[in-house]
């Protein structure tokens, strides 16, 4: 059997992603074959939606066999021609009997962890000039989700019929498999939107060991700047960068701010230093990995730190939640700054409204929405802006709703937009006679924007296209277009074109006549829109995009806003054909980005925000991080202990 180090590293990768594909195909065949409904261990009738939901996952696993197996033919490769691992019929066998272990092994511990080295795997193919196969493992990766939360699904099924606790009875059913626990770092927003939390895995983290980090850059060169003897700690969930959203292109706006005028800016994240850790050093931003649930680890750091801490940003109410205990309790006179970037709730309450209620988007516009079905989210983000001395927020809408509904004191409320550069605005002249074609940009991976492009793809396009030219074409660009996506919402019969991913999205946009928003749900920042601007070009979008774009009916903007398949028939035909409207909704955009968009204003709200006193009269705040509420640092020091018991010899 030939060695792996005499293949390209892509053929080698690919062949153990699909040898795992085929052991998951089999595992989950076995299970759907082996557990019939009242053999399951004795603990409860399994009823026909469980074997309908790994049916449909042993499924995919087919599939994702399939397109791993397509594309090592296209390299010149197969399956077979290097060698393969025994554990995943080891684990088969080893959970025949049990159908919790087997639930608890397959899915929670083997599909998760692909969920963590997922996207290692795509920069590694990415870095080596495959973006095809970077593709494939995109799209294996992302629909590894589902499989995962299928799996937490029906593991808590079963442990209901017996009264057990989930994650308890989880974490025994592991330690008898893997008894030196499992390996991190997690991918905590992949296993999130899996909905598996921290409290299933982290306790389970075996001990890490010292490793030397090469990711670290050697002596860069730094611009010099001048120093104002202050430090911003920056935390995040993972490290700020411009490629992927329009939050991280904020977020880095910030940075380069807060370096013109003399912070020390550091960034610490659970995530690996990586190439955005390398952008970020070179330009002076020290940037730290920092486990959240090692209370000495942030400690050393801000211990070893010459410039004293004197605010600490979080970038969304996760890493509040994962670190703001520690520095109120390391750096107790620092300024606490969330920034929420959008309301994660309002944006999770009108997902659940639309997809799973199956209601009339244009219900859920109102303050008053029901957000109960996300109440657990609800609770958590609320307490983050509560514990917080002050909270950034970009929506007018998502300001009133928390000051009038949610009694959040407007005073720690402060407003933070995006910005757009004036060179930017003058690199793209008017020029409506060379621009054609329609345009929609945004991530495959994010769920408004794959919604919204189905949406447009089935029930806007066949409409809009009854009003344009005849040759007229649709282009969607974003990152992570997967095959599935292609194959679902690529139709040159249509004159529908997936392009993937563009490298300068407003030279892409500044070739097109109209650009599309079709959002159905969402909330915060809608970059795609000042990104349309920025390159001069207006856009049709919905109520729910144009929803803190600064909007008002009867009152010039940079585009038109239409909620049904005809009103976005008209609009988008008015702006295509007609060089007035065109021209106006242009000028309507360049105007937006210099009043609300631009840096100085932006610069100083920011630099007022960073220079503001601690709110000592903050008791909710203070309520909050007491003993009694203090939930986020007690799992932190449960989560330390564990691990601590995890290393320790038992005495004989």
């Amino acid at each position: 059997m030939p060695s792996e180090k005499g293949f390209p590293i892509p053929v080698a990768i690919l062949h153990a992603l699909a040898h795992i594909e085929l052991g998951a195909m089999d595992n989950y065949w076995d299970t759907i074959v082996r557990f019939g409904p009242s053999q399951s261990d004795g603990l409860c009738e399994l009823p026909r939606a469980f074997y309908d939901d790994f049916l449909n996952v042993a499924c995919d696993e087919a599939r994702h066999f399939e397109l791993v197996t397509g594309r090592l033919h296209e390299l010149g490769s197969f399956y077979g021609q290097l060698p393969a691992h025994q554990a995943l019929l080891a684990h088969a066998h080893n959970t025949q009997n049990c159908l919790a272990a087997r639930l608890a092994v397959i899915p929670l511990v083997q599909e998760a962890r692909g969920l963590d080295a997922g996207p290692r795997l795509v920069h590694k193919l990415k870095s080596l000039g495959d973006r095809e196969s970077a593709d494939i493992v995109a799209q294996i990766v992302f629909e590894e989700r589902g499989h995962v939360s299928c799996g937490i699904k029906w593991f808590k099924h079963l442990c209901a019929s017996t009264k057990r606790d989930p994650v308890g009875y989880f974490h025994e059913l592991v330690k008898g498999t893997f008894p030196e626990g499992l390996p991190g770092p997690f991918d905590l927003e992949a296993r999130l939107a899996a909905n598996m939390d921290p409290t299933w895995y982290q306790p389970l983290e075996m001990p890490k060991k010292p490793t030397i980090i090469l990711d670290k850059p050697v002596n860069p060169v730094i611009p010099l700047r001048k120093k104002n003897g202050k430090a911003i700690l920056i935390a995040g969930s993972v490290w700020p960068e411009r490629t992927s959203s329009a939050a991280g292109v904020r977020t880095c706006d910030m940075i380069d701010i807060l370096l013109d005028e003399g912070w020390d800016v550091v960034c610490i994240s659970p995530s690996r230093l990586n190439a955005h850790t390398r952008a970020l050093a070179a330009t002076g931003v020290h940037c730290e990995q920092v486990d959240p649930n090692k209370e000495e680890a942030l400690e050393a750091f801000m211990c070893s730190r010459e410039t004293p801490v004197h605010v600490a940003l979080f970038d969304r109410y996760i890493a509040e939640e994962m670190y703001g205990w520690q520095v109120t309790k390391l750096a107790p006179h620092a300024l606490r700054v969330l920034d929420l970037q959008d309301v994660h709730f309002l944006r999770k309450a009108r997902e659940f409204h639309v997809c799973t209620d199956k209601k009339d988007y244009r219900t859920t516009l109102q303050p008053s929405i029901d957000v109960e079905p996300v109440a657990s989210v609800v609770l958590r983000e609320l307490a983050s802006v509560y514990r917080s001395h002050v909270t950034l927020y970009v929506s007018e809408f998502e300001k009133t709703m928390l000051t009038t509904r949610f009694d959040v004191p407007p005073r720690r409320l402060r407003k933070l937009d995006y910005i757009v550069p004036d060179d930017k605005l003058n690199q793209f002249p008017l020029n409506f006679k060379d621009r054609r074609h329609v345009a929609v940009v945004g991530s495959f991976k994010h769920a408004p924007n794959v919604d919204g492009l189905h949406w447009l793809k089935d029930t806007l396009w066949p409409t809009m296209r009854q009003s344009l030219p005849p040759h007229t074409e649709l282009h969607m660009y974003g990152s992570y277009a997967s095959a599935k996506a292609i194959k679902s919402l690529h139709n040159p019969h249509m004159n529908v074109h997936v392009m993937g991913f563009c490298d300068d999205v407003h030279e892409t946009l500044a070739s097109y006549r109209v650009s599309l928003a079709p959002l159905r749900f969402g909330a915060g920042i809608k970059g795609k829109i000042i990104d349309s601007w920025a390159a001069g070009t207006p856009v049709v979008s919905t109520s729910v995009g144009a929803e803190g774009m600064h909007y008002h009916p009867n009152q010039p903007w940079g585009g038109a806003v239409a909620d049904s398949p005809a009103e976005f028939a008209d609009r988008v035909a008015a702006l295509y054909g007609n060089a007035d409207e065109w021209t106006a909704a242009y000028e309507g955009g360049k105007v937006l980005c210099r009043t609300h968009y631009d840096l100085d204003s932006q610069r100083r709200t920011l630099l007022d925000v960073v220079g503001s006193p601690t709110d000592v009269d903050n008791w909710v705040g203070r309520v909050l991080e007491s003993s009694q509420f203090r939930a986020t640092e007690y799992m932190s020091r449960f989560i330390q202990e564990k691990n601590k018991n995890l290393t320790r010899t038992p005495q004989l």
